[in-house]
């Protein structure tokens, strides 16, 4: 599994610290000696220790990460996406798994995570097996640096992984935010994932996590410039109390407070989910 161990330890040999000096106080030499070697992962309070010890900051040591791990769809692939070109994106995900199932490298995996979500969304078909499903939720579960690409990987996967298992990453996510919060950068896809995710949740009929999960949301402190961020979760909460109750109308009132925000674009792509909404929900009864 991919883990953030060998960077550590890259920063601090170049420093010239020493494992004694880097640890002392904070976990055992052999315990770190495994991390940096990618053995195991650490607690994110102790991650945030050791990072200290040798003058690196949260932002500095995601900076770094991100640079053994960023990735770009190509052209083509981001056009399919768009233009829904199943045969193109089935093609492109298939052959990259396979390329995952021969080497094991997570990283395989990851770059191909986005189209199998797309994918699930278009056709209803999910083109991971359960046991990469299972590995991706481990390695989200068990993360300890929230950097921008671990952040970017989950809010990818929200309709893949099993409900309970999202569900927990999610308030993981949340409880770290103070912990991300100099990573302004970060907050677009921290609030665009984990609404993305309750969306995933009301799709799935798990309404007690997809409200959980919204009034956790509702908590963070948000600039004023994120005023939309606000008008989606109100949109979030009267698109959970549609299905407790049948009333639509305080739904479709939130697409005119949309639009005289100059935000028609969003706006057509809630309405789009809320109408994927109705057909799910409307279908059992």
């Amino acid at each position: 599994m991919f883990k953030y161990g060998s960077v550590y330890k890259q920063l601090r040999k170049d420093q010239e610290i020493t494992q004694t000096k880097a640890c002392s106080g904070i976990c055992s030499i052999s315990k770190l000696s495994r991390w940096e070697n990618n053995q195991v992962e650490v607690e994110f309070s102790t991650a945030l220790a050791l990072l200290k010890r040798i003058n690196i900051t949260v932002a500095e040591f995601t900076h770094y990460a991100e640079l053994k791990t960023e990735f770009e769809l190509p052209d083509e692939i981001v056009t399919a996406i768009r233009d829904k070109n199943l045969p193109v994106l089935r093609n492109y995900t298939q052959s990259h798994l396979a390329k995952y199932h021969a080497s094991k490298n997570i990283l395989e995996l990851k770059n191909v995570l986005i189209l199998c979500n797309q994918l699930l969304l278009i056709e209803g078909k999910n083109y991971l097996t359960p046991a990469d499903i299972q590995r991706i939720g481990s390695y989200l579960l068990h993360n300890t640096v929230w950097s921008k690409y671990n952040i970017t990987l989950f809010a990818n996967a929200p309709f893949l992984l099993n409900s309970e298992i999202g569900f927990k990453i999610a308030m993981r996510i949340i409880h770290s935010f103070d912990q991300m919060s100099d990573l302004s950068d970060n907050l677009t896809i921290f609030m665009g994932g984990l609404s993305d995710t309750v969306i995933a949740f009301i799709f799935k009929k798990k309404l007690d996590y997809a409200q959980q999960l919204l009034d956790e949301l509702r908590k963070v402190e948000l600039p004023p410039h994120f005023m939309f961020f606000n008008l989606v979760l109100t949109f979030l909460q009267r698109v959970i109390n549609y299905c407790q109750i049948g009333d639509e109308q305080p739904v479709l009132a939130i697409f005119n407070d949309l639009i005289q925000l100059n935000c028609s674009q969003h706006a057509q792509k809630l309405l789009e989910v809320f109408k994927d909404v109705k057909q799910i929900w409307e279908k059992d009864e």
